[in-house]
């Protein structure tokens, strides 16, 4: 395995980097260039040269590029990390088509991030990032017995509070714990420092603007 998923947490939060440039899209049973094609809003979509954050980040234009992807794998896993406009809050479920499809969204402009897992064209379970958990879709409960071991929710059926006032998580402790949780819960791992620091193969995935502006 690389590195567990907790670090996305800090990265949508650090100084250095921007949460606009790490909107997160994971495909099994997909290659990278196939998830590629299935979040296009064009096509024919073309692989171009391997690019760092930062490149990737500077050639979205706002006049014909609104979305730049930088891709690869990681074990069972593709995956795509968005700079610009992305849609994954909008993400039609028909991309998971024959495939599991996992998203991190920041949501930088309109907190609060959250957690969307699809599979078989349909929203298997979707919950909000470090704003307590209220989880929806087909399989609501899915996570919930590995959240409640990693004491990030109370068990279902405890009236008590999980801590004490002065224990009590912050939403990045939060965010952070959940993200390690499902990652282990799906075998996924992500290489922080070549998605933070490295070059992967740059693809453009939106040519108009996203719906929500």
């Amino acid at each position: 395995m690389s590195d567990n998923l907790a670090w996305i947490a800090d990265a949508w939060r650090s100084p250095n980097l921007n949460a606009t440039d790490l909107y997160i899209t994971c495909a099994r049973g997909l290659s990278p260039q196939q998830l590629a094609e299935r979040m296009a809003d064009h096509e024919p979509v073309e692989i171009g040269t391997a690019r760092t954050i930062q490149e990737a980040s500077r050639m979205v234009d706002l006049t014909q590029i609104y979305c730049v992807g930088r891709i690869g794998r990681s074990g069972d896993w593709s995956f795509i990390v968005e700079c610009g406009g992305s849609e994954g809050w909008s993400l039609d479920p028909a991309v998971s088509r024959g495939a599991e499809v996992l998203i991190f969204d920041p949501r930088p402009d309109d907190p609060p991030s959250f957690f969307r897992y699809l599979a078989d064209g349909e929203v298997q379970l979707h919950f909000e990032l470090g704003f307590g958990y209220d989880p929806a879709g087909a399989q609501p409960d899915l996570l919930r017995p590995a959240l409640e071991a990693a004491c990030v929710i109370p068990p279902e059926d405890s009236i008590d509070d999980l801590l004490g006032e002065d224990e009590e998580l912050s939403p990045a402790e939060e965010r952070r714990r959940v993200l390690e949780v499902v990652g282990e819960h799906f075998g996924l791992s992500l290489p922080r420092q070549v998605i933070e620091s490295g070059q992967l193969p740059a693809v453009i995935t939106r040519t108009s603007p996203p719906s929500s502006w």
